[in-house]
């Protein structure tokens, strides 16, 4: 199951990030981790990688569905699940996971939006429970929850992520003309009931499909640059966009903020063909990418470090 995939580019949908030339990237070429088969997950929409436990791996079906998360690892099979009480489960895109003040913790993002038409959106706070010598299904009430809405009217979601050094979460939104929104990563202060995102820039750097391709049936072409994932590296240093066909990987330099990072050119990580690329995070220690999306059998992708050694 580890054999390289070879990185055959779909026939539509590539052609304007072939015209531009990209630094190498970082990582090797993907390889197949897994084949994830298990019903209870075919509509994954988002993946982080666990803070407590190695080789473990967060993920969410889109919904609607119940309010919870299973945990798999590498092998794809199900280890945990975690029912989230008192949520309804309105359109989960993506999830966030995180180390502060001593804890390890999971961000739920309620942010898809396909009509648009929602009045707000929600952040889902949980810190993450602790399965060993458990019942491997458990139940949880939030930390904390935060209401938000968006400065310029409603936005489809699907790409949310955290720099927990920097105590804010980062969103952008699925459909052209992007452009990256922050939040302030906490729960809301006494008597506020909803927060407006900040717009931190226009992100104008992913290639958009032209008039034909957004003629195709395929997701890859039809919506080949729309995001569909988002996550940091534990570092803070890095930030990976996942879109229908690629990884974008941004890199922000020591004291750099997001928006000058986002501002710059990317490096692009090609993905093999997917029937529907939307789950995407790096491994507990920064090493590794991994990208998973919707419809069984869904691969589990690893993308692994490029060695630096001579």
């Amino acid at each position: 199951m580890k054999s390289r995939l070879c990185l055959l580019l779909l026939a539509c949908g590539h052609g304007h990030a072939q015209a531009q030339t990209y630094e190498a990237p970082p990582f090797q070429a993907a390889q197949i981790a897994a084949l994830i088969t298990d019903s209870s997950l075919d509509e994954i929409s988002g993946l982080a990688s666990s803070r407590r436990v190695d080789h473990r791996y967060w993920v969410h079906n889109d919904s609607p569905r119940p309010a919870e998360l299973q945990a798999i690892d590498e092998t794809g099979k199900s280890v945990a699940r975690l029912r989230i009480d008192g949520v309804r489960a309105i359109d989960w895109e993506d999830i966030a996971s995180y180390a502060l003040d001593g804890k390890s913790w999971l961000l739920i993002g309620d942010i898809g939006d396909n009509a648009g038409v929602r009045k707000d959106y929600e952040l889902i706070a949980i810190e993450e429970p602790d399965f060993s010598g458990r019942d491997a299904t458990q139940s949880i009430k939030p930390a904390w929850r935060l209401r938000f809405r968006y400065p310029d009217g409603a936005h489809d979601c699907e790409a949310m992520a955290v720099d927990a050094g920097r105590r804010e979460v980062l969103l952008i939104n699925k459909h052209a003309p992007l452009a990256v929104y922050t939040l302030p990563l906490g729960p809301p202060a006494k008597g506020q009931t909803s927060l407006v995102a900040r717009k931190l820039l226009d992100l104008t750097s992913l290639p958009q499909p032209d008039a034909n391709e957004r003629k195709a049936r395929f997701p890859a072409a039809r919506f080949g640059g729309s995001p569909t994932g988002l996550d940091i590296d534990p570092a803070g240093r890095r930030a990976i966009i996942l879109t229908y066909r690629d990884i974008w990987l941004f890199q922000r330099a020591p004291h750099q903020h997001w928006s000058q990072a986002f501002a710059g050119k990317p490096i692009r990580i090609p993905l093999p063909p997917m029937a529907q690329a939307e789950a995407i995070g790096f491994d507990r220690l920064g090493q590794s990418v991994f990208v998973s999306g919707e419809r069984l059998p869904a691969p589990l992708l690893r993308f692994e470090a490029v060695s630096r050694e001579p």
